[in-house]
């Protein structure tokens, strides 16, 4: 039942979980370096002319640097490791379903195997009559009596 020549491949599956792995780590990467970037950014503010207006002085230029880009990286973190979350997620329910459908395979050959057609017993003999019995004739002593 392959439709546009397609045929069922579960190395395919596999794959793009795989990928969904790799791509939730290059997410989480990927946000922490937007988040140091943004975060130096606004740590650097007070070593530019806009640093004037905010209270921070320009002395602690590279200590707001610093602290910007540090604090950028853990919310980045944050953000990133919630978002790889679910590429994770379809990753765990692409296999989930894979498996699931190994299993039914492995439980559908199971029971063809069982419900085999078991050949029919030999059919039973035809009932013999028995033999007539011979008559048997009284024993030729007398009874034995037990006299007190």
């Amino acid at each position: 039942m392959a439709a546009y020549g397609a045929e069922y491949d579960p190395s395919i599956i596999e794959l793009a979980a795989a990928r969904l792995y790799s791509k939730a780590d290059a997410v989480v990467m990927g946000s922490i370096a937007t988040g140091v970037v943004v975060g130096a950014a606004f740590g650097a503010i007070p070593l530019t002319s806009l640093g004037a207006s905010w209270p921070i002085p320009s002395t602690f230029g590279f200590a707001t640097l610093i602290l910007g880009a540090i604090l950028g990286a853990v919310i980045g973190y944050t953000i990133g490791d919630a978002r790889a979350f679910g590429y994770r997620l379809q990753a765990q329910s692409a296999l989930c379903q894979l498996q699931i459908e190994r299993n039914t395979s492995a439980a559908t050959q199971v029971a063809a195997i069982r419900t085999v057609p078991v050949p029919a017993p030999a059919p039973a003999p035809h009932p013999v009559a028995p033999a007539p019995l011979q008559s048997v004739e009284p024993p030729l002593s007398p009874p034995l009596s037990v006299s007190g």
